[in-house]
């Protein structure tokens, strides 16, 4: 065994070497290329390119042909001319390449010393593709895509490929809708792909739920959404679109599987700020921010996005405004905490609220620095001793009343 593939080794080194040392110049050549699949039956679709010297003094030496795909019976026909030249020698051999997604075959011959077919084997193997409705029912027209090659399925639903082994990817779609996945093929496969019929609703609405008069982009076509609402028919399990209000345009994708149904919403109100309230630690302003993004699909405020950022007044030259460091104490609640500051500066703030959407909410205002804390401990302890004296004095005035009417008392019962 070993000696006769020597000698087939051997004899083909030597027709090389003859088609390299024969003259060609000027040759025409014409042949038919058979693309067979792994159990030699003839491969539909596969692209055969061809290779040769075309024999001119100037320019690349070799011509690659355009690749041309093989005829239901897996040929596909070429003629080649060389144009001679008697600057160098001419290569007699041609390359004949076929490829079917990632499946090759390349064979070499010699001009005018060949057969009226020369056969390419790939390893590829056939793929017969149903599509259908959940109810069985075939699918005409729909397409399909593997390996880049797309075809239409006829009135039974089926369409055929090549493929290598492995596992495929494929795309199916029909009528406002597709359908992607894998295929595992490692012999002669059949499989079907299910593209389920679903009524689809779609809604855009404002925060507040009401609808709103957008437009929808799907299918390759676009329709006014009607009191906010859209529906159709669509098949397979994945549809994509775009909906468009007041200059703002939202992505929509909807896996059919899980849900028919898509509410899409534009939060074109901003949070507001309910209330700001200041206190002094020490020498150190803290504001107590309370916030609120109400309705029923508000999207919320933006934690990382609220900020506020102060100056003091009068403005000295080059003073600007700097930020105070502000988190979020509660859902609905923000703590900004100012560095100290001189008693009696007049301090201006700006507070910026955004919510996820993007809509901002602003806030301005002013605070004065009160007095430093020793005045303000001061006037707190003669206020303590107000209210001790006070508190002694009704004391005083309870026990009297109390001894008046003990005495009384003890009077009557005398008597």
């Amino acid at each position: 065994m070993k000696q006769l593939s020597f000698v087939l080794l051997l004899a083909l080194l030597v027709q090389f070497v003859a088609a390299a040392e024969m003259d060609c110049r000027g040759y025409t050549d014409s042949f038919y290329v058979r693309v067979l699949d792994a159990k030699l039956r003839p491969v539909e679709g596969a692209l055969v390119r061809v290779m040769f010297d075309r024999g001119t003094s100037f320019g690349e030496q070799y011509f690659v042909t355009d690749p041309l795909p093989t005829n239901s019976d897996g040929t596909r026909y070429f003629s080649i001319a060389n144009q001679g030249t008697e600057t160098r020698k001419i290569d007699c051999r041609i390359w004949i390449n076929a490829t079917l997604g990632n499946a090759k075959a390349t064979k070499i011959v010699t001009a005018n010393s060949h057969g009226q077919f020369i056969d390419l084997n790939l390893n590829v193997y056939l793929l017969d593709v149903l599509v259908d409705d959940q109810n069985g029912m075939p699918i005409e027209n729909a397409t399909v895509t593997i390996n880049g090659i797309s075809k239409s399925t006829g009135k039974d639903g089926r369409v055929r490929f090549y493929t290598p082994p492995g596992l495929i990817d494929y795309l199916a779609s029909y009528y406002r809708g597709k359908e992607s996945g894998k295929i595992y093929v490692r012999n002669d496969t059949d499989y079907e792909i299910v593209l389920r019929r679903h009524s689809v609703s779609i809604d855009a609405v404002d925060d507040e739920g009401k609808p709103v008069e957008a437009t929808i982009s799907i299918f390759n076509e676009s329709f006014p959404m009607i009191n906010g609402h859209y529906e159709t028919e669509a098949f397979g399990n994945t549809i994509e679109g775009n909906i468009s209000y007041m200059g703002i345009e939202k992505r929509i994708e909807m896996d059919l599987d899980k849900s028919n149904t898509s509410v899409v919403v534009f939060d074109l109100r901003p949070p507001s700020i309910q209330s700001t309230e200041i206190t002094v630690i020490g020498k150190r302003p803290r504001m107590t921010i309370r916030v609120a993004d109400d309705g029923k699909y508000a999207s919320g405020v933006n934690v990382s996005a609220t900020k506020v950022i102060y100056r003091i007044l009068p403005l000295e030259a080059g003073s600007g405004w700097s930020s105070a460091t502000t988190f979020a104490a509660s859902l609905d609640t923000f703590v900004s905490d100012f560095p100290e500051l001189e008693s009696d500066k007049t301090i201006e703030f700006r507070i910026e609220i955004r919510d996820e959407e993007g809509n901002t909410a602003v806030r301005e205002g002013r605070f004065v620095m009160p007095e430093s804390n020793v005045e303000t401990t001061q006037n707190q302890a003669q206020t303590d001793k107000n209210s001790q004296i006070l508190y002694i004095a009704i004391v005083v005035i309870i026990i009297i009343v109390a001894v008046y009417i003990v005495k009384h008392a003890l009077g009557v019962g005398k008597k």
